[in-house]
């Protein structure tokens, strides 16, 4: 996916695009997609909302925001923060980076957002992994059977099962050579 669309696509969430970001040492995409996986020893906190509930969406949405403020997503007065992205096409396997945003005034997370493909697979149904800029919070969107929620992770680099994730990761040489280094320099600068 290209910076047009990915910019595009992002616009009908209320989301911001400043591009990819390059930072060396980051917690590769696919070893915070595992936050789901944590538990409360973690210091995971969840928001679930029942997926039949008819404001589910701007439920969601308000979790959402509540639980980002709170667990420290957004830096700085413009509230950027990082955002999991695909940018395979449709035929090739995946190139998951993360893309430096800012959240809008107007936006809608749950609802377009989840609808146009990038933060999930339609209105009401999530799937997406954000991270602060400073790499101390990650924050998941998901879809259940029946209910959809948000949870955050803090301090990633803390959590064994993060990091024997990114350990994997690292030391697997058919992951993505971008992942394999993202993921031994963020585990060499702990």
């Amino acid at each position: 996916m290209n910076d047009q669309k990915l910019s595009e696509a992002l616009a009908q969430a209320g989301i911001r695009f400043h591009g990819i970001d390059e930072t060396p040492a980051t917690l590769p995409v696919r070893a915070a997609w595992i936050a789901v996986s944590c538990g409360h020893s973690d210091g995971r906190r969840d928001i679930v909302l029942d997926a039949s509930d008819a404001d589910v969406v701007s439920n969601a949405n308000l979790s959402w925001f509540g639980l980002a403020t709170e667990s420290g997503l957004f830096g700085g007065p413009n509230r950027e923060f990082l955002l999991g992205v695909d940018l395979a096409d449709d035929e090739s396997a995946s190139i998951l980076r993360w893309a430096k945003v800012e959240l809008m005034e107007d936006w809608d997370i749950m609802g377009g957002g989840a609808a146009g493909g990038i933060l999930g697979s339609g209105v009401g149904k999530p799937e997406f992994v954000m991270m602060s800029t400073n790499g101390e919070v990650v924050l998941r969107g998901t879809t259940w059977e029946d209910a959809i929620g948000v949870l955050a992770v803090p301090m990633p680099d803390r959590v064994k099962l993060i990091r024997d994730y990114a350990e994997r990761l690292a030391s697997n040489p058919r992951s993505d050579f971008h992942e394999r280094r993202s993921a031994s320099e963020w585990l060499h600068r702990l």
